[in-house]
Order: C-alpha cells, then structure tokens, then sequence
C-alpha cells in the first residue's frame, strides 16, 4: 500500500527528503510520458530511448519491461538492433533491469562483446561494467585529467574522488550515480530540478536522472519523521467505554475546528494547506457525522465541495498536485455522499476519467502479455496497484455505472493477477535478483502482480512468495465484489477464507514482525468496515463454520482509540502518514459509518 493522497506532504517536504525526490520523479515520468508518440519511442533514436530506459529503470520505481508497452516495446526495439550498430554499453544499460528472457539474453550478449572489445575508459562503458561486473576484470587506473564520473568508477578508493560542484549538475549527476555505485553517499545536492513547462524530452530525461541521483541520498529510508510525524504530546485517548453518540460528538468538534472554508490539510504545524483528497474523505465523514448527530449540514461543507468542483481539469481529474486517481475517487465518493444535484456533471466526468485512465488497449496494453492490464495507478501512467484499484473502483461504482461496463471485466483480469491462488492458476514472475517469484495459495491479496509490501516468503531454490496481507486481501475481496464476482465464487471465497483465518482489529495482519503489522491501521480498518459490510450478513465465518461478529470488536476498538481532542492518530506507526490526524480521523470514521447496519 502507497501513501494514500499525500501530495501536499510531499510538496513540502525538504528536497534532502527521500518523499520528495520520489514525487518530483514521478511527476517527470509523467511528463517524459506525455512526449512519447503513439509509436512509443524515446527521442530522436535508439540511442535516446536506450537512455529512456535506463532513467526509468534507476528512478525511484524501479520501471521494468513488466510495467508496460511503454517500456517493454522501446526494450524489444533496442534488443533487436543489429549487433554493432547500437553501443553495447548503452544497450547493457539500457535492458539491465528487463526481466523477460529475450530482453535480458540480448542485455548478456551486449554485456559479452562489451567484455571481449579492447577496454574502454568513458562513462557508459565503465559504468555498465561497474554495474554488471565480470570475475577478475582488471581496471584500469585514473588518469589527472578524467572528468570525476569516470575517476570514481576507476578509483582503487571512491570516496577520495572529490564531487563536482552542485552548481555543474550535468557533471554532479554522473559523479552521483557512479559514486553511490561504489557505495558513496553524497552530502551536498543539488535543488530538485525544475524544468520549465515547454521543456522537451532531453531536458526532462536530464532531469529524471539527476532527481534519481539525489533520491535517498540523504535520508536513506523513507522520512517517516520531520513535520508529518505524529506530533510530541498527542491528545490523550478518550477514558475506555465511550458510545457512538460521544464519540461523533467530539469527531464533529475536531473537524469543524480543523476545516479551512470547508478544505482540510495535515492538521500539523507549517503543514495544513488545502489537500483535495483529505478534503474529500473528511467531508464524506462529515456529511454523515451531520447527519447522525441531527445537525444542519453547516455552510462550510458546501465551501469544500465547491472547492473539489473547481479543482476539474479538462479530462475530469479532480487533483491538485497529481495522485490524480486517489483524489478523485475519493471527490467522487465526497460529492455523491452530499448528494447535491449540481455535482451530477461534474461526477460523470470524474467517473470517466478513472475509466479511461486504466491500464488497457487504450494505452497499448495487451491482455496476454501485460501483468499490469486492467489495473489503475496514481494516474498519468504510473504502474497501477490494488489499492488505487481498489478506490478507483468504488468510486466508479458510487458514480452509477452499470456492471456490464467493460471497466469491471478488464479489473477482474487484474485482480486475479494480484491473489495468491496458486489452485487456481499459479502466476509466476521473474525476481529482480534472479529467481522466480511463484503464486501462493492462500487466497489472499498482494499490492500488485508479484509484488507485496509486507514482503516475500524465500521458499529456497530461487523461488519467492509475495506475502499476503490484511489491508490488500481486504481490498481484493471488495474489489471482486463490486466488479460483479459474488461470494461463492472460489476467488472470492479464498480471499474470505484468508480474512477469516486472520481477522484482527489490533493488526494488519500478514506482515513478518508485530511492529510492522502496526502499518496503516486505519486504512486496514476502513477497507475491513466496507468489504465486510458487502458480504452476506452472517457469511464471513471462522474455521468451525460460526459467524464471526466483526462489527462489535471493529466499533469498539475505534471508539477507545479516539482522542479526547476528538481526532484519531496512528502513534505505533507512522507509516502511509497515519500520524496527519485528519487523514486518520477520516480513515476511522468512514470505517464506522460502514460498520453500521
């Protein structure tokens, strides 16, 4: 699960921070995306599409010939040039993360001739050598005058080459990449890049490069701390019993006294600027807490809906700072809740949006060849996941679109990709560090084909399992159902099965450590709320064949964990952002508004 509608934060965040990098790639993809025409080439030629792709395969995402036809066709085009008449080099770099068999045997062959060609000393060559090393390759030494890219992939001691002022980026960029190849962390970096909106494909591509070199490059892992962590002193928790009616009482309080003109932020200090996607589940919540406490729906909701309204764009995205499918979806979610007759455009356009921005032929996806066809991602092309699925999905449904629409058959083909239910059909994916990633069997869900962020199971003998775990398998089982799959259906059933034999208020479960189950509570719980509020009243049941009552321990642990401020946060882990009270206050309150009968 991604960090789910957090633009704002990282928008903010210091460019030293590994978020911020991240968002900045992300957003040049998008644009190096949109320069690339219907033929998806790169540039002029092979030589700038081998640079393509080696700049998508070194960004934050890690792009492989797994996440689509805009990588896998450049991939084969390069892969059957003819020998000679591309660089080798450029070819090793550029097919070095390709995970199916032709396009990593033409990488091994280039990297062959590369080896058995007299040595070379410039920077592509040295760096794919340094890259994909051969046994006892010998190397030759640096000279006086070599630029300090090429003297740190040559130096007997890395770290003795002197970086290149920030203020010559082309020249840090190269020194950089090949620096923290040879395990040296730079301290100085260059501002994030800014390239202005006529920038052509070469200066976003230069730009790519240089945010890569910079990611993480001061924090390491991901900043879970500064400004968006959950703040020293957090309001005490509410004394243990509380009902319903107290505990939407304070709710009301909370967001009332946290909504800017009816707009909603972080809710921390120096970071509460409008975010559209908090916005639209803090108004969702609202409309409902309103409603249960008998209130007058105050003027300030109507504030924030316009205010999703005027965020539209052209093609029916409801953004301001990208995450374009999360924040429409949940806008989507906001206005039908409101249900104001004057929003009924602006949702259709909203709706087909998320329809056209799936993974499909529309975007040269091929359904047999394609692992991610039928998903949807952040929008703008990112690599979909189950979880933007998951919203895109409910929404859609929220906007009145027929199940017979062919939206929900190309998701059902996603779906399947993301369950572990090797019974069914044992999916297998190629590992990034050799080896085969393999189905498992336990009916549960992944965040993506092959992939899961509570990690893999090593089975031995080159093959990994991608764990299953809570908040995906939950997403999974709702997605089946509201893509038209009903509860006997054995995909559906599995993924029950898994929940059932796992259920748990207290933890997202399937992680590999009790702390990391800590992870994205309230998100966990929210996607439990709606999807077993789907299911047939009684159907979810344990081993022995007894209905599990999941509503009352749900709606207890939500009502003793609340805040007496009237906000919930996520003190155990800070992860995904649960430490923002109003994203964490909207998480618990649409879970216990699903969790009412």
């Amino acid at each position: 699960m991604l960090a789910p509608l957090m633009t704002l934060a990282l928008l903010l965040a210091s460019p030293l921070q590994q978020a911020s990098t991240q968002e900045a790639a992300d957003a040049l993809v998008r644009r190096m995306r949109a320069t690339q025409p219907a033929d998806l080439s790169w540039g002029e030629n092979l030589q700038d599409a081998c640079r393509a792709l080696d700049a998508l395969a070194r960004s934050p995402r890690a792009y492989t010939d797994l996440d689509g036809p805009f990588f896998r066709v450049p991939a084969q085009r390069i892969a059957q040039a003819p020998a000679g008449s591309l660089d080798d080099a450029l070819v090793v770099l550029a097919l070095g993360q390709c995970l199916n068999g032709e396009l990593a045997q033409a990488r091994d062959a280039a990297l062959q001739r590369l080896l058995a060609a007299p040595p070379r000393r410039d920077y592509d060559a040295l760096l794919a050598l340094r890259t994909y090393p051969a046994p006892d390759l010998a190397w030759p030494a640096p000279q006086p005058g070599d630029e300090p890219g090429v003297a740190v992939l040559l130096a007997a001691d890395p770290a003795t080459v002197a970086a290149p002022a920030v203020t010559d980026v082309a020249a840090w960029t190269r020194w950089a990449r090949a620096a923290r190849l040879r395990g040296v962390v730079p301290h100085d970096l260059p501002p994030l890049p800014e390239p202005g909106p006529d920038a052509g494909f070469r200066e976003l591509l230069a730009a790519l490069q240089t945010v890569s070199a910079m990611h993480g490059a001061a924090s390491g892992e991901e900043d879970e701390g500064g400004p968006f962590a959950a703040p020293r002193g957090a309001p005490a928790l509410v004394p243990a019993g509380q009902d319903l009616a107290a505990a939407l009482e304070r709710a009301w309080g909370f967001l009332e006294s946290h909504q800017h003109g009816g707009t909603f932020g972080l809710g921390l200090p120096g970071a509460d600027e409008p975010e559209p996607g908090i916005t639209g589940m803090c108004l969702t919540a609202a409309v409902w807490v309103a409603e249960q406490t008998h209130r007058t729906r105050p003027a300030w909701i109507d504030e924030g809906l316009d205010f999703l309204v005027s965020l539209q764009r052209p093609d029916g995205s409801i953004q301001m700072y990208g995450l374009d499918v999360y924040t429409t979806s949940v806008a989507i979610e906001a206005l039908v809740a409101a249900g104001r007759e004057k929003d009924r455009a602006a949702v259709a356009r909203a709706r087909d949006y998320l329809v056209a921005t799936q993974s499909d032929e529309g975007e040269g996806y091929d359904e047999s060849r394609d692992v991610f066809y039928g998903g949807t991602g952040y929008g703008d092309g990112e690599r979909p996941d189950l979880s933007n699925t998951q919203m895109a999905v409910q929404a859609v449904v929220l906007a009145g679109t027929s199940r017979e629409d062919p939206f929900f058959s190309r998701t059902r083909v996603f779906l399947d990709k993301c369950q572990n239910f090797g019974e069914r059909q044992e999916l297998t994916f190629p590992h990034p560090g050799g080896g085969t990633i393999v189905s498992g069997n336990d009916g549960g869900g992944t965040y993506f084909p092959g992939n899961s962020e509570a990690g893999e199971i090593d089975l031995g003998g080159g093959r990994w399992q991608p764990r299953s775990y809570g908040s995906m398998s939950y997403a999974l089982a709702k997605s089946w159902v509201l893509c038209g799959t009903g509860p006997e259906d054995p995909r559906v059933a599995a993924v029950v099965r898994w929940l059932a034999r796992n259920f748990s208020v207290d933890e997202n479960p399937g992680f590999a450590t009790p702390s990391e189950c800590k992870q994205g509570l309230y998100y966990y719980r929210l996607v439990m709320a709606r999807t077993l509020a789907l299911l047939p009243e009684g159907s979810f049941k344990d081993e022995h064949g007894q209905p599990i009552d999941w509503r009352t321990p749900l709606v207890r642990r939500l009502l003793d964990s609340q805040r007496v401020d009237g906000s919930w946060i996520n003190t155990e882990s800070l992860r995904w952002w649960e430490g923002a009270p109003p994203l964490a206050t909207a998480y618990a309150l649409l879970a216990l508004r699903a969790a009412q009968r």
